[in-house]
């Protein structure tokens, strides 16, 4: 009988394990190029210019005396998702926050200037809307409720300026608790750096399952430790779908403040099951007052809910705006079940664009825009030895990073006119630039002649 060859059945052994394994763990040779190429047109790069406060040099601060600052410019990198093909992009609000120009870059390299539609005030997020004169590809937002610890997941984003980037990894944990009540994150070790704020965390499905928040690294400065954390994406879907129904999101409000139970707690308190969250402060007239909830209480659940700690209760009330919720309390103990309406957040949640509380930087005198002007004198024309026969207002001094430094002011210049009126002194020259402020105006146009003779045009932004 013939002796069967050794290499057939190497090959026949290696074909049945490759069969065998579980159609949901990628092969090898799979990797992730087809799914990066579908997702990719749909996340945009972000490109901020913020304000800061600068302090002015050349002026006053020697001695203890009062320093006077400036408006500065920040140059900030986030990223976003394209979440309506007519334009309109998710990210985080710490990422346009302070904005005065905010532009975002498309994959294929357009870049449009953005307009803010609205941002979250105790929450990180941000709805941006570009006029790209076309149809954009949306992101598909997927269900975070189903994500699981150890999903493989890509995020993709602008990490330090660097556009396009793609990192993998797996979701290490659901459910971080971070910061605020009602806050809960997806934490994943795929590289997240700055930059990748507001960006896209996809599942191996091309559905965004989260929104990159922040990392946890050593310092300030530095990068990816492997603790990367999202905002998951049914926070993105409740608020899209809260904003097209009512134009803002509608937080749910019960007027009580609420905090973990922890064992020990539940201990003294004869809690049978030590779950839940205890009543720690009661607003009066609130609902939860008019329903007899007492402070001390323990909410262990809804009619057909269990709350297993403060969190789960808060976010179930948030989204639960005009609903009558039943709630289980423990109080005393026994259990005793207690129906309260929840109404509305009396307070401000969402700033939009159309807001009377968002306010510009203006500019109130020529120190604001980062530079100072003094009319001419013989010491002055000594000191940037200027020709005798200069005439007008001269730069003193330019602080870096802003307005003036953005639009090449230069210590020695001479402001001959602004918006084509000849200005002849200091006085002058800031009457043109606060009536020209006040008329709304955004930019002045000046002519200034430099220390060496030579004349140029140059823009002045007028407001931040």
């Amino acid at each position: 009988m013939k002796k069967p060859d050794w290499r057939v059945l190497v090959v026949a052994v290696v074909a049945i394990l490759l069969l065998a394994l579980p159609a949901s763990v990628p092969r090898e040779s799979d990797g992730y190029g087809a799914l990066v190429k579908s997702v990719l047109p749909s996340v945009v790069n972000i490109s901020v210019k913020g304000k800061g406060q600068s302090p002015n040099t050349g002026g006053p601060g020697e001695r203890g005396e009062s320093v006077s600052y400036a408006p500065h410019i920040v140059d900030i990198v986030g990223s976003g998702s394209i979440i309506d093909a007519s334009g309109i992009i998710v990210t985080n609000r710490h990422v346009i926050e302070n904005a005065y120009e905010i532009y975002v870059t498309l994959q294929d390299g357009t870049t449009k200037q953005a307009r803010l539609l609205g941002k979250g005030l105790n929450f990180d997020l941000a709805l941006l809307k570009i006029d790209a004169g076309r149809r954009l590809p949306a992101i598909t937002v997927g269900n975070s409720d189903k994500v699981r610890v150890g999903d493989r997941v890509l995020a993709i984003g602008n990490p330090l300026g660097l556009q396009g980037t793609v990192t993998s990894g797996i979701v290490s944990a659901t459910h971080r608790d971070l910061s605020g009540p009602y806050d809960e994150f997806i934490q994943t070790d795929a590289a997240i750096n700055h930059g990748n704020s507001g960006g896209p965390l996809f599942n191996s499905r091309g559905e965004v399952i989260g929104i990159n928040n922040q990392i946890f690294s050593e310092s300030s400065t530095s990068g990816s430790i492997g603790l990367g954390f999202a905002i998951p994406s049914n926070d993105v879907t409740f608020l899209l779908k809260q904003i097209n129904r009512y134009g803002r999101p509608r937080i749910g409000w019960l007027g009580i403040r609420v905090q973990r139970l922890t064992p020990e707690m539940a201990d003294v308190l004869g809690v049978p099951k030590h779950n839940g969250a205890i009543v720690a402060e009661v607003a009066p007239k609130s609902p939860a007052d008019e329903a007899g909830i007492q402070i001390g209480d323990v909410v262990q659940g809804f009619a057909r809910e269990t709350v297993t700690d403060y969190r789960d209760f808060n976010r179930a009330v948030m989204m639960s705006v005009g609903k009558t919720k039943k709630l289980r309390i423990w109080r005393k103990g026994q259990m005793r079940v207690v129906s309260a309406t929840v109404k509305e957040w009396p307070q401000q949640v969402w700033e939009s664009y159309k807001s009377g509380t968002s306010t510009e930087a203006l500019f109130t005198k020529i120190s604001d825009y980062g530079f100072d002007v003094a009319d001419l004198t013989d010491e002055l024309r000594g000191r940037f030895h200027l020709e005798s026969t200069a005439m007008g207002p001269v730069v003193t001094n330019v602080t870096e990073d802003t307005a003036a430094s953005g639009a090449k002011l230069k210590a020695g210049d001479i402001i001959l006119t602004a918006q084509l009126h000849d200005v002849r002194s200091r006085a002058e020259f800031e009457e043109q630039l606060n009536a020209l402020c006040n008329s709304g105006e955004r930019n002045a146009l000046l002519f200034v002649k430099s220390a060496n003779g030579t004349t140029r045009w140059m823009t002045l932004p007028l407001r931040l």
